[in-house]
């Protein structure tokens, strides 16, 4: 959270996530209508008073997971007037800063400022290959692009993070941190002080603390049915990206190893109840947005829509 200036409350941006335009097994549909929904949610979104909307890439998935963020997001940004639109991460080794940095800022330019930048490193050896690129490259191409990227400040950045490197990577150079979904609240918050650390010990680049985001599992919902349900969604959700090869890196979760016990470390993190008691959970978290992690494939599409009516109607106005 933030206390105000006066110390009289606490405020928190609340976004949603992670909109990556699939078509899988479980949940078919075409191509077409992913895009045309990616809109129909960023309207919807931006009527009932979130944040944000928030992208996530990947490449050679079998279900069509998005490859390319910067023109999907130009696409929810057409479509809205003030809503935030941001991408939860491209993966920055897998391309060109130069490139990047300059539609970034074209996207700002022509959308008054409403495009956020968030990157990660990529941790599919097979993406990089596709790419005629080595993963163990990752780390020199992604510090290089992140030394380009804020030396040419084309808009808000944010770097995406799973290890305390990673987040003094972000903080060294005065970038936001974004905060991977599964962690419990220990791991956050030593993300969040390393964060502040490094940048501190850098000289306070940019000369404002560098703000913090938090992707996180969240679901509003009003029984104990519902609440089952939700969590059952996250758990399916999260056996995908097993499947994909994602591991953290030394915050204690190792999903290939462990699935099942990373299951339940991933259901304990979420945050799924009433909107009151979402906002009391959230209360604890010393961070300035809060990104919830609905966009599963698994839910049928009301209640996606329902959710997101819920997030801004009834958790915004309790932690604005």
């Amino acid at each position: 959270m933030r206390i105000d200036d006066e110390g009289l409350g606490w405020h928190m941006k609340i976004g949603i996530g992670l909109w990556c335009l699939q078509s899988t097994a479980t949940a078919p549909r075409s191509f077409t209508q992913a895009y045309a929904e990616l809109r129909e949610d960023a309207e919807l979104a931006e009527r009932v008073g979130v944040h944000s909307l928030w992208l996530s890439e990947h490449h050679g998935y079998y279900d069509g997971y998005c490859p390319a963020l910067l023109p999907a997001a130009a696409a929810a940004l057409s479509a809205t007037e003030s809503l935030v639109v941001g991408t939860g991460v491209l993966l920055l080794p897998l391309q060109d800063a130069d490139r990047v940095g300059r539609a970034a800022a074209d996207l700002n330019q022509r959308f008054d400022n409403r495009f956020h930048l968030g990157m990660g490193m990529g941790y599919r050896p097979t993406e990089f290959t596709a790419k005629g690129l080595d993963i163990a490259e990752r780390v020199r191409r992604m510090n290089a692009g992140l030394d380009t990227l804020a030396a040419d400040r084309p808009g808000p950045m944010w770097v995406g993070v799973t290890s305390h490197p990673a987040a003094r990577r972000a903080g060294k150079r005065g970038l936001g941190l974004m905060i991977s979904g599964a962690f419990s609240k220990q791991v956050v918050d030593e993300l969040v002080v390393s964060h502040r650390q490094a940048w501190t010990d850098a000289g306070c680049p940019g000369g404002e603390q560098p703000p913090v985001g938090l992707l996180r599992n969240l679901w509003i919902a009003d029984s104990e049915a519902q609440r089952r349900q939700a969590l059952d969604w996250v758990r399916s959700s999260y056996l995908v990206y097993a499947g994909l090869g994602w591991g953290a890196d030394d915050t204690g979760v190792d999903f290939r190893a462990q699935i099942e016990a990373s299951m339940d470390e991933v259901e304990a993190s979420a945050i799924v109840g009433s909107a009151d008691q979402v906002a009391d959970e959230l209360a604890q978290y010393d961070v300035d947005l809060v990104i919830a992690r609905i966009g599963y494939d698994q839910p049928p599409r009301s209640a996606l829509t329902e959710v997101i009516e819920r997030i801004g109607t009834e958790l915004v106005g309790m932690v604005a």
